[in-house]
């Protein structure tokens, strides 16, 4: 069961966009502000519960995830809660 955006929850990253021409110093600040929210969305979406059906790039511990078909983290045909305890993906 392959996730959905219409039933299931899915977090969208924010890809900040080229700032338009200014002058130099509001230029370098907006782009600093932007990395800095795409930066704090980015932390935001990897700790919030989301169902995935494919494994993240780059588990964190106490990354907390909803598993559904055809990611198997616990190899027995779960689906549902699970935690990455640093090494390896457990039933919450």
């Amino acid at each position: 069961m392959a996730t959905n955006e219409i039933t299931d929850v899915t977090v969208n990253a924010y890809v900040r966009r080229a700032v338009p021409s200014l002058e130099e110093s509001i230029k370098i600040y907006i782009a600093q502000e932007l990395q800095a929210i795409e930066t704090a969305v980015k932390s935001v979406i990897e700790g919030t519960i989301q169902v995935i059906d494919n494994p993240p790039d780059s588990p964190k511990k106490g990354m907390v995830r909803y598993a559904v078909s055809p990611w198997n983290p616990l190899s027995n045909g779960y689906s549902g809660l699970v935690v990455y305890n640093g090494s390896s993906w457990v039933q919450v």
